[in-house]
């Protein structure tokens, strides 16, 4: 199953760029995003393996992002040498949009 972005996702937040040395502890764990919150994680070099509970792990390339759905827990590991940023989307069917202008605090 293609999971993808809701149509009119509006991005609220962008994280900095990590590499395989630099991503935050919690990452590598199991954790969510908030509820009606989205993620894209973006390969901008190298692989990452994602891995959605209860779905088969899944190696992203800058040509193939990762979608994090809302609240779904999940981690990433990196696959080598690696450079990624997570940006954050509301749906606006959601009206979240006092999220437009959070912080992401990783």
């Amino acid at each position: 199953m293609t999971v993808s972005l809701p149509h009119d996702a509006i991005k609220y937040a962008q994280t900095k760029t990590f590499d395989e040395t630099t991503i935050p502890q919690p990452l590598l764990s199991n954790h969510s995003t908030k509820p009606n919150s989205w993620g894209l994680i973006v390969i901008e070099s190298g692989q990452l393996l994602y891995t959605r509970i209860d779905r088969e792990p899944q190696l992203l390339a800058p040509e193939n992002p990762g979608v994090i759905l809302p609240g779904e827990l999940h981690k990433i590991a990196p696959d080598g040498s690696v450079r990624f940023h997570i940006e954050f989307y509301h749906d606006p069917a959601t009206k979240h949009a006092d999220r437009d202008n959070e912080e992401v605090a990783l």
